[in-house]
């Protein structure tokens, strides 16, 4: 007798995977950084000309805004297909949306607000994407099997390897 636990999952993912999970969970600690940054800005502010600081947080956002544009366009045209993307910006972070804000667009936005506190929000960004991927991952583990597990040992979910991945 089979149970749930031993059948291949018959769910599917959302195109939008964790994404508004993700922003309902960081939105509470954006309210709670921003009023003590607020309430202690001198403290908090980022010892650099603000000049500088909007030069690289513009840069960031621009680039963090790319990747995720870029991503989401690849993960959606192939979303059909029914194969594990491993192309173009996926062949070096398995989640290049996910990183992309992490990486890019949050911390530009916190230079351009020029509060270094808010910098730990980053933190609990990554943890609760690491929580939240969980589901994604045995999702992806569960479709593709030996070949995610693969692409898996192969290619970072969060922080890009320099290193293009090559399919078995």
């Amino acid at each position: 007798m089979n149970t749930k636990s031993e059948e291949p999952s018959k769910e599917k993912l959302s195109l939008v995977g964790i994404g508004p999970k993700l922003l309902v969970s960081i939105c509470p600690f954006f309210v709670l950084f921003g009023v003590i940054s607020s309430i202690f800005y001198p403290i908090f502010q980022i010892p650099i000309t603000y000049f500088l600081l909007v030069i690289i947080g513009s840069i960031l956002i621009a680039i963090g805004i790319f990747v995720f544009i870029y991503s989401e366009r690849i993960l959606s045209s192939a979303h059909s297909l029914a194969e594990l993307i491993t192309i173009k910006t996926y062949a070096y972070v398995r989640h290049p949306m996910y990183a992309s804000w992490g990486l890019g667009t949050l911390p530009g936005i916190f230079c351009l607000v020029n509060s270094w506190i808010l910098f730990i929000i980053l933190v609990i960004y990554y943890l609760l994407v690491r929580i939240f991927l969980r589901k994604e991952e045995r999702y992806l583990l569960e479709k593709y099997g030996k070949t995610y597990t693969h692409y898996k040992k192969n290619v970072n979910a969060f922080f890009p390897k320099l290193k293009k991945y090559k399919p078995e």
